[in-house]
């Protein structure tokens, strides 16, 4: 049985709506989820509230959901949808489209500076 089937929604990233301009806290980006809308950049900032989404792992090669911009009454929602089928006890892991995360450009300087 699966925990998801393809196509289900997950959860939604919650947070406070913001521009990027706003600068939603003086945090580290650790639970903002930044992401463009009719050509302006926004932000949804979870770091001040408990959001099921921001437990969801990156996988560069696309993992098994997806995040899709959803608009209600004026405001955008970022949804969380199961791309695959999710087992139970399977990691929920999306594509973050963020190259520049620490562990991504500091896992490829480790490969570089391997002399073999």
């Amino acid at each position: 049985m699966d925990a998801y089937s393809k196509g289900n929604f997950i959860a939604e990233y919650r947070g406070v709506y913001c521009t990027k301009e706003d600068d939603a806290s003086e945090s580290d980006y650790t639970f903002q989820y930044f992401f463009s809308i009719e050509g302006m950049m926004k932000c949804i900032d979870a770091n001040t509230v408990d959001c099921l989404a921001t437990y969801a792992n990156d996988d560069r090669n696309g993992g098994n959901s997806a995040m899709k911009v959803l608009e209600f009454n004026g405001q955008p929602h970022l949804c969380l949808f199961a791309s695959t089928d999710i087992s139970i006890g399977e990691e929920i892991q999306y594509d973050y489209g963020v190259d520049s995360l620490p562990r991504r450009t500091s896992t490829l300087q480790k490969c570089e500076n391997i002399n073999l």
